[in-house]
């Protein structure tokens, strides 16, 4: 066999093999992207498309008691400007809920976090206690709180002798307060577990060369363990927020909303729409709180990438 014929016969060889290896490769490089469809079917079926519709449906004069339903184009958003004085409270008191409740579960979930993450006898028990609440129906516990801190309740009956007692979610100044402590009580195990974890995975050399340089208790936690979990601070800080700006069921099992509008929020605004009918209406008011919301977690979480990269 001549030279040039071996060299021919070595060509097809290699070619049936690379066609062969391109096959498994292409089959293999499929199947990868396969395990992704049950998980984008579930977010289009459940997300995407009520999305979708709830924005259609906030351009019609869509009604839970009318069958029948109209394109009314933007007439909805107008009626939103024109009953801005009830909107901008419920906006304000949207904002000053989540705002307390991420200060209170964060500070609170660090500052115990810090606590649980030393050895002492009896840790694991109270790591356990501060993450039971969390665990309970939001409902129930609402309820719980609402028999709880009422005016004739026993809370105010320990306060009364002190002269302390105050009608606590029947107050206009003090039931919007009362309800984010109840929150922030239930869900600050949450923010617990994520920043003891980010503790417990500091590199303990770190923490002993600190030590050897003669830095204290203090100056370990600011210049050490704060530095290194403070994406677990920021990315907590961040999804309270968020659930914040969407708090609704606890603060229907309180006070409704009540006193007054003192408690009203963006969210059971919406609900009482929907009671009276305006389905239309109502998706408007919620396509206007999904835009803040989307809107607010962008600018915090580009203000605390630029904070995390110059740190």
């Amino acid at each position: 066999m001549s030279l040039a014929a071996i060299r021919r016969r070595e060509g097809r060889r290699r070619s049936r093999a690379g066609t062969a290896g391109a096959g498994r490769s292409g089959v293999i490089h499929t199947y990868r992207y396969a395990f992704l469809v049950p998980a984008v079917a579930i977010f289009t079926v459940f997300f995407l498309l009520p999305a979708f519709f709830g924005m259609y449906l906030s351009l019609t004069d869509a009604s839970t008691y009318v069958r029948d339903t109209h394109f009314v184009g933007l007439a909805n958003y107008r009626l939103m400007i024109g009953d801005g004085s009830v909107l901008w409270n419920a906006t304000k008191n949207q904002f000053l809920y989540a705002a307390c409740v991420t200060v209170g579960k964060t500070g609170l979930g660090v500052a115990i976090a810090f606590l649980l993450n030393r050895a002492f006898a009896g840790v694991k028990v109270l790591r356990v206690v501060v993450y039971l609440p969390i665990m309970f129906s939001t409902i129930v516990v609402g309820l719980l709180f609402g028999y709880i801190l009422k005016a004739d309740g026993p809370v105010n009956a320990l306060l009364e002798p002190f002269g302390l007692a105050q009608n606590w979610l029947g107050s206009f100044d003090l039931a919007l307060y009362s309800v984010t402590a109840v929150d922030t009580w239930m869900g600050v195990g949450w923010t617990v577990v994520l920043v003891l974890a980010a503790l417990q995975s500091v590199p303990r050399e770190l923490i002993e060369s600190a030590q050897l340089d003669g830095a204290g208790a203090w100056q370990t936690v600011r210049h050490i363990k704060i530095p290194c979990i403070r994406h677990a601070i920021n990315l907590a800080a961040l999804l309270t927020f968020i659930t914040g700006m969407k708090a609704f069921d606890m603060i229907y099992a309180t006070t409704g909303g009540g006193p007054g509008t003192a408690t009203e929020v963006l969210t059971s605004y919406v609900y009482k729409q929907l009671n009276t009918g305006a389905l239309g209406y109502a998706s408007a008011v919620n396509v206007v709180q999904f835009l803040v919301i989307t809107a607010v977690a962008l600018v915090i979480n580009r203000f605390v990438r630029r904070m995390e990269a110059t740190a």
